[in-house]
């Protein structure tokens, strides 16, 4: 597999590894009884990179966050 198939690659897993995490972050939120959930804001960072020399031989390494910030209103307490 040359760089190029090899990048290909390395950008579907990361496809997947996005929509995998969206999915997770936002089932937390699902049916919330809490809050009214308004807003949700996923930010991910990636970085991916990957040597190439010596045929058979590699060297390469990931580095991902997510940042997930909520917009919510409480409901009000009925008045006693």
């Amino acid at each position: 597999m040359g760089p190029r198939e090899d990048a290909i690659v390395k950008m579907q897993q990361a496809r997947q590894m996005i929509r995998g995490y969206v999915a997770y972050a936002l089932s937390a939120f699902e049916e919330f009884e809490g809050a009214n959930i308004e807003e949700v804001n996923l930010k991910f960072g990636l970085k991916i990179g990957g040597k190439a020399g010596i045929p058979y031989i590699t060297e390469g390494s990931a580095e991902s966050n997510l940042e997930i910030s909520v917009k919510c209103t409480f409901p009000k307490a009925p008045n006693a």
